[in-house]
């Protein structure tokens, strides 16, 4: 209850924060619409001329667009602003005030900063994805949903630990900043399903860049099965994506704590 009531109070504090700067609310929500736009454009015109990319109709690309943007969402609003406000912390010597407080430091490195007004990717993207499921269901079938929630779950969880370990890797490096925008890179592959890619690169996409666990797979368990040529997905999927993802997290908090044994602080 006490970590609850201080995430909340961090949540109201960001938004107080983000609420003083009202026009920054219309622009915010344009680019969100914009982006969202762009990409739907970029679907029409590859659908125009074809009816399916390696089995994937329109409808269910728009699933995996509208997944790409929630959980693109749900990095740009809670994971990336923490960990670069850790990276300059670190740079900057300014942990020190982090650690002193009394409360677990991955905790708060990792909750206390918000872009609120990046939750208009997640509910952009959500509405995205449940379009494309009802051109292709016709309804939201309970069972598919607790799936993608479950899968979107562990996506998210492996999602933050690797950004986590970026972070952590800042006790070291100077440039981690680098880093971040090849990882952005490589996720912008995650806006298409993995099965189009030739095979060294979906293996890469799956167990080392885990790309298709963030957007494939919760795109898959919400849309798959919806025609003859998506199929379900398979338990294996789901199994590893269950292992794997408190495995990374597990793995990233350790990293976290071997790192801060390294931190002299600002006073070295």
């Amino acid at each position: 209850m006490r970590v609850a009531r201080l995430f909340w109070m961090m949540v109201r504090l960001s938004l107080q924060n983000d609420a003083a700067y009202r026009l920054d609310f219309f622009v915010q929500l344009f680019n969100a619409l914009t982006h969202t736009a762009s990409m739907l454009l970029g679907l029409w015109v590859v659908f125009h001329n074809t009816d399916s990319v390696n089995g994937w109709c329109a409808a269910h690309m728009l699933v995996l667009i509208g997944v790409f943007r929630l959980m693109s969402g749900v990095i740009a609003l809670i994971i990336a602003p923490n960990m670069r406000q850790l990276m300059e912390d670190v740079r900057a010597g300014t942990l020190d005030f982090v650690l002193l407080r009394p409360v677990n430091s991955q905790f708060l490195v990792s909750a206390r900063r918000l872009s609120v007004w990046r939750i208009f990717d997640v509910l952009i993207g959500a509405v995205v994805a449940v379009v494309g499921t009802l051109l292709l269901r016709g309804r939201l079938e309970p069972g598919a949903l607790a799936l993608f929630v479950l899968m979107l779950t562990a996506g998210a969880t492996i999602m933050y630990a690797i950004w986590l370990a970026l972070a952590t890797l800042s006790f070291w490096l100077v440039r981690v900043m680098n880093l971040e925008m090849i990882f952005w890179n490589v996720f912008e592959a995650a806006r298409y399903p993995v099965s189009i890619y030739p095979p060294p690169v979906r293996f890469a996409l799956t167990y080392v860049l885990p790309a298709a666990f963030v957007v494939t797979f919760p795109a898959q368990a919400l849309a798959g099965g919806a025609g003859d040529t998506v199929p379900l997905l398979s338990a294996v999927a789901i199994v590893s994506a269950l292992v794997i993802a408190p495995i990374c997290l597990a793995a990233a908090s350790a990293f976290w704590r071997f790192g801060l044994r390294r931190y002299s602080g600002a006073s070295a």
